[in-house]
């Protein structure tokens, strides 16, 4: 018999694992979206950037620019679309 009964992970301790880990991941694929945007036509790039650095929650994007993204780039525009939207940030138009 162990004298320290059975060990345990705690808690807390596979939480911070699975948020290191969870950042790590969205680290990675922030990375590889930033990659790919560089040779995009538009300042996607920028605004990823931007949104990753100041871990906002909210951007606000005119409605000028989320037309050009669709003409000039709608695929790019869609997958920064999709990384926002797994980040949980909302866009508001103005």
């Amino acid at each position: 018999m162990n004298p320290l009964g059975d060990v345990q992970p705690q808690p807390a301790v596979e939480v911070a694992i699975t948020i290191a880990f969870a950042q790590s991941t969205l680290r990675e694929a922030t990375d590889e979206l930033l990659r790919e945007l560089h040779q995009s036509p538009t300042d996607l790039a920028k605004l990823v950037t931007r949104v990753h650095q100041r871990r906002r929650s909210v951007v606000a994007v005119s409605a000028k620019a989320i037309t050009r993204w669709n003409r000039d780039d709608p695929t790019s525009w869609a997958r920064v679309r999709e990384w926002l939207s797994t980040r949980g940030v909302r866009i508001i138009r103005t």
